[in-house]
């Protein structure tokens, strides 16, 4: 028993009437009851949480991964093609340094894609983001002066 808890606390007290003694028990057991149930709801609101956030962090990242890796595939198709066709016929490329776009692009990985830091926080600036942008950019230029050819 703790020095600073009242006489009133103690359900073993023999000074105190049954009355008292049954309220100091019941309100222990509210107590108790109280933790148990605010703690049950903490983590059921944690649980919860976890999963709306953790799908719609999974079905953001998805669509925006996708949308990336489409549009690179689709730029390198285009100039790999390109380039076998010249290949092919002789003659050399018609965009300068087409190899080396070729290789920076096929380099762009999926995992520099996006920084983590980036996907926690969509309204950081990411360079990352800048560096694919730069790179989609470079490649549809090319893309562009091959069709007008």
């Amino acid at each position: 028993m703790e020095a600073a808890a009242s006489s009133a606390d103690d359900v073993w007290d023999e000074d105190q009437d049954d009355l008292a003694s049954e309220r100091a028990i019941a309100a222990q057991s509210l107590a108790k009851i109280e933790r148990t149930l605010t703690n049950i709801g903490y983590k059921s609101g944690i649980d919860a949480s976890k999963t709306e956030h953790m799908q719609d962090g999974f079905d953001d990242g998805f669509a925006r991964a996708f949308g990336h890796g489409r549009s690179l595939g689709s730029l390198l198709g285009e100039l790999v093609a390109h380039r076998a066709v010249c290949h092919k016929l002789g003659r050399p490329p018609c965009v300068p340094d087409l190899d080396v776009l070729i290789a920076r692009l096929r380099a762009f990985g999926h995992a520099s894609a996006f920084s983590m830091d980036a996907m926690r926080d969509p309204a950081a600036q990411d360079p990352t983001t800048d560096e694919f942008k730069a790179l989609v950019e470079e490649a549809s230029s090319a893309v562009h002066a091959l069709q007008t050819q």
